[in-house]
């Protein structure tokens, strides 16, 4: 079932941009293709992710591009269903392994210095399902070195849970055992919704030939069920679906810094932003980067990033012991944790012929390869009082962007 669905979205995805090319005034559009592994390693937690996806986009004559996509996001590995149970062992029963499917289009109209661009999403999977929308608009000013971003997402979520009409209290909610059933008429299952509000507001400045800097706020807002159906937490006497306040406001500033440096034909790119929300978590990120250009066929990108956090109000690492008021999660995320980040991207760009084309008829090919391995240190997340071993993430991706 899962595989026909995978089929269907991209028969769709790939007929629709048949359409927009054939219906184009013109020859000029995008295709790309990647796939990404995301590999979490750990002692009977290892998590494995593997994300193709493909998108194509064509200009509808000067002023108009259509796009479409389709991503699948296939995930496997097992993780922790009853947190904190002494003497319990907290992997038994909790592998899983899903397939997400998510098919996407969008349009850009352009009119001089100013843009408006849109896109839809539906994502489903065995539990979860999602209904999304975007819309995008933009200015450049003073001579096309001021640009300014408006942008609103609105997200309209399903989580599938079991259906517990007598649990009046949250203390006495079991966790979901399976998808089993989901989205159907099974009366042993039910649904809770979750709306996302997305607002984000940016500026990028190009202050000189050489030096560009963005500065970018965003707001998102959430209510609804933000937990994990699957997981339970232990809390003294026996064990609750982990339950989290319904509303979420997070908030973040951030700054990017762009250099080119144009002797060596490298860019230096410093990148930092802080965060807080209403579940009292508070985060920084620092970024540093270089990208060289090696002759006229390859680039080099390497990168590091440190993360921290603190902890959200109402979260413990032992409910039993230590209860934070009417909340309880075994989300390690709200956890207090740092990490630290490393990577690099490599991209091979074949040089153009001198009609402007690669291999006789594309207007542009890339093909890129990127590696990041992801360290994180949870100051006071514990299993049972063992500390994880799932502590260290690996992501390996390669892909293809050609233009016509």
């Amino acid at each position: 079932m899962q595989l026909t669905r995978a089929r269907t979205a991209l028969c769709v995805a790939a007929l629709g941009a048949l359409v927009l090319v054939s219906s184009g005034a013109r020859a000029d559009g995008r295709a790309s293709a990647s796939t990404t592994l995301f590999l979490e390693p750990g002692t009977g937690t290892t998590v494995t992710n593997i994300t193709p996806q493909v998108d194509l986009s064509q200009n509808l004559g000067d002023d108009v591009t259509l796009s479409v996509g389709y991503e699948a996001d296939i995930v496997s590995g097992a993780t922790e269903r009853l947190v904190d149970a002494p003497g319990i062992d907290v992997v038994t029963g909790a592998s899983f392994d899903d397939i997400r499917h998510s098919v996407r289009g969008g349009f850009e109209i352009r009119h001089d210095v100013a843009s408006l661009a849109g896109s839809y999403t539906f994502g489903t999977e065995s539990d979860y399902q999602s209904h999304a929308f975007s819309l995008t608009a933009a200015a450049e000013l003073f001579d096309r070195n001021t640009r300014l971003e408006l942008s609103y997402a609105r997200a309209f979520d399903r989580v599938c849970n079991l259906s517990q009409p007598r649990a009046t209290e949250a203390v006495e909610r079991q966790a979901l055992d399976s998808s089993d059933g989901c989205f159907t008429e099974n009366t042993a299952r039910t649904t809770n919704d979750l709306a996302l509000h997305n607002f984000q507001l940016s500026w990028t400045q190009a202050w000189t030939s050489t030096l560009a800097v963005q500065l970018t706020a965003t707001a998102n807002l959430a209510h609804g069920f933000q937990t994990n159906p699957y997981r339970a937490i232990w809390l003294g006497r026996g064990g609750a679906q982990e339950h989290a306040p319904e509303d979420r406001a997070r908030y973040a500033l951030g700054v990017r810094v762009n250099w080119w440096l144009r002797p060596i034909r490298g860019a230096v790119q410093l990148a930092g932003r802080i965060y807080r929300d209403t579940w009292d978590v508070e985060s920084f990120t620092v970024e540093v980067a270089y990208e060289q250009h090696l002759g006229s066929l390859f680039r080099l990108r390497a990168r590091g990033r440190y993360y921290g956090q603190s902890a959200a109000a109402f979260y413990s690492d032992d409910y039993g012991r230590e209860p934070r008021g009417q909340y309880f999660v075994g989300d390690r995320e709200l956890s207090e944790l740092t990490s630290i980040l490393v990577g690099g991207r490599f991209a091979f760009v074949p040089e153009s012929d001198d009609e402007g084309h690669v291999l006789g008829f594309l207007a542009g090919l890339e093909l890129v390869a990127r590696f990041d391995w992801l360290i994180r240190d949870y100051a006071n997340f514990r299993l049972s009082g063992l500390e994880p071993t799932d502590t260290q993430a690996f992501v390996i991706s390669g892909g293809i962007e050609a233009g016509w």
